[in-house]
């Protein structure tokens, strides 16, 4: 399998993973408490990606990043409160809703990444084509808030 395909099917596979993710965190949510269940996961999810990368002789890496510069740790805070949000929401509106407005913010906040080149990531040209694509989803994540 190439790198292209691997990345769309881990892609696919992350993003059911995902939805997958949110219902169960926020059945654990509504158990625990948000800050438990986010914990819980965090916590379950750093053990599995650890013992990965030393399965994998990769290690040191993990011990490099904290030599990096500050702004790149920021992926650790915007991924809490990724898992804090996945713990809060389900429970409230729904997996679905939740699910929906993740991925319209995700794609808002990638949208300007792209147009503005920030955090390290190339100028890519917003077109029509991706404006429209964003209304879109925008539109139908809104429309997931109807019950």
């Amino acid at each position: 399998m190439t790198g292209t395909r691997l990345a769309i099917v881990f892609s696919l596979a992350a993003g059911i993973a995902g939805a997958a993710q949110a219902s169960i965190s926020g059945a654990l949510g509504r158990r625990l408490g948000t800050i438990g269940s986010a914990g819980f996961g965090v916590i379950i999810a750093a053990v599995l990606v650890v013992a990965l990368a030393v399965a994998l002789g990769r290690g040191g890496s993990i011990v490099a990043a904290l030599q990096q510069p500050l702004w790149l740790w920021l992926g650790g805070l915007f991924g809490a409160t990724i898992v804090l949000a996945i713990a809060y929401a389900p429970q409230r509106i729904g997996t679905f809703a939740t699910v929906a407005l993740l991925i319209a913010g995700q794609l808002a906040a990638g949208a300007l990444i792209d147009a503005y080149g920030w955090l390290g990531s190339p100028r890519i040209p917003v077109t029509l084509a991706r404006v429209a694509g964003l209304l879109l989803v925008t539109a139908g994540a809104a429309l997931t808030l109807k019950r």
